[in-house]
């Protein structure tokens, strides 16, 4: 079960230093490679709006940055200057909280700068700016983390690329490395972690992440669960309507349940009396008017001559109008 495949060790980090905690691990089932090292800390809020926009993009790929713009991005003034008053180069609140944590196994190697770590898109995006270890009074990024990068590659290191894409949840999930040869059940590993990320703080954790990946992924037993719940529900609806409508047919246009029907609604659909009455009034067409002396006759013909049919044609032609 998933209780007996997580392994809780403290390992607080020094004031100032580092600490590092060994202990062992014993592989609960057999892992082929590729395996993938992740680490996650939670709770942890890069969603910020003021943390995700601490950042200029124009330094990571190298380009040159006015002093202006680097005090508009890099506000937070930590975050572009040291305290003897160097330039921190690249600046900003991303890219001075890099999880600087290590880990190892003793019995096999956990390279971190595999390809599959990263896109190479996204990795071939970051370059290290012309005058590179030349610009006097900075502070360059291997100085400052020293187990993320080295002077060589500058910011071209992929734990650094993957951290500069903040995450979106309420934890950050990055990739720390791959082991490239199979562990069988029962293996016992030695874990080395050197801690140096402060965590004690912020009321978070650390977690170490073994796992493996195939065409469909790596596995995340909690997406499984939703994914089968999700389809059962769908399931039972589904059957639930194919019965409705089995033991219950309904023709298009016809209600499934008339007697359910009020009585309001029924006296809705059909005119009442008194308005049958009042349409059938005013499409009956009044009586001619007779003449007012003997022998007087309509203008126009005799009485129920051409005009006499025309004026009662008229009459008739407006109530007919006016239902």
């Amino acid at each position: 079960s998933l209780k007996h495949e997580m392994f809780p060790q403290p390992c607080p980090v020094v004031p100032g230093g580092t600490n590092s905690c060994t202990f062992d691990l014993r592989v609960p089932v057999d892992l082929e490679p590729p395996i993938i090292v992740t680490y996650e800390v939670s709770p942890f809020y890069q969603n910020y709006y003021s943390y995700q926009t601490s950042v200029i993009f124009e330094q990571l790929t190298g380009h040159d940055v006015s002093p202006e713009v680097i005090r508009d991005k890099c506000a937070h003034k930590p975050s572009r200057l040291t305290p003897g008053g160097d330039a921190i180069y690249p600046c900003g609140l991303i890219a001075t909280s890099v999880f600087n944590d290590t880990i190892e196994f003793l019995q096999v190697k956990i390279d971190s700068e595999d390809e599959r770590m990263i896109w190479t898109s996204d990795f071939d995006r970051f370059q290290n700016p012309p005058d590179y270890l030349e610009r006097p009074r900075t502070s360059w990024l291997y100085e400052r983390y020293p187990t993320v990068t080295d002077r060589a590659r500058g910011v071209k290191s992929r734990r650094f690329v993957d951290w500069m894409f903040p995450s979106f949840f309420g934890h950050v999930r990055n990739m720390y490395g791959f082991v490239n040869e199979p562990l069988r059940q029962g293996r016992t590993l030695t874990v080395r972690l050197n801690a140096s990320f402060p965590v004690a703080a912020m009321g978070a954790e650390k977690r170490i992440v073994v796992s493996t990946r195939n065409g469909l992924g790596g596995r995340h037993s909690m997406l499984a669960y939703a994914l089968v719940t999700a389809g059962l529900a769908c399931f039972k609806m589904a059957c639930t309507v194919c019965v409705i409508q089995r033991q219950c047919p309904r023709r298009a246009g016809h209600a499934r349940f008339p007697l359910l029907m009020s009585s309001a609604d029924q006296d809705s659909d059909e005119p009442s009396q008194e308005s049958r009455g009042a349409d059938t009034e005013r499409s009956r067409p009044p009586p001619s008017a007779a003449p007012s002396t003997p022998g007087a006759r309509v203008a126009g013909g005799s009485p129920g001559g051409p005009a006499q049919t025309l004026q009662q044609e008229l009459i008739l032609g407006r109530g007919m109008l006016s239902l």
